[in-house]
């Protein structure tokens, strides 16, 4: 379990990365906890629960942000 919770958190890490360097043009650790803070109410994923962590992925692939690692995604799915 720890090593899918782990591969959430990169997935939600390059998810934000894309979306706040397509959004506005940059990307910081402290705008990355800001948005996910925003997103989730939460500003690390340590601190969310499994299910959270589905929601962030889920809300940012539908957003088009992790269309690049897709098939990851979808192989995670299988697995949770």
């Amino acid at each position: 379990m720890e090593l899918h919770r782990h591969t959430y958190y990169r997935l939600i890490h390059h998810g934000i990365k894309c979306l706040l360097v397509d959004r506005i043009g940059h990307f910081t650790e402290h705008e990355y906890h800001d948005y996910l803070n925003h997103m989730m109410g939460k500003s690390s994923c340590f601190s969310m629960s499994n299910e959270e962590l589905q929601v962030a992925v889920s809300n940012l692939r539908e957003e088009g942000y992790l269309e690049d690692i897709k098939p990851l995604v979808s192989a995670l799915e299988m697995y949770w």
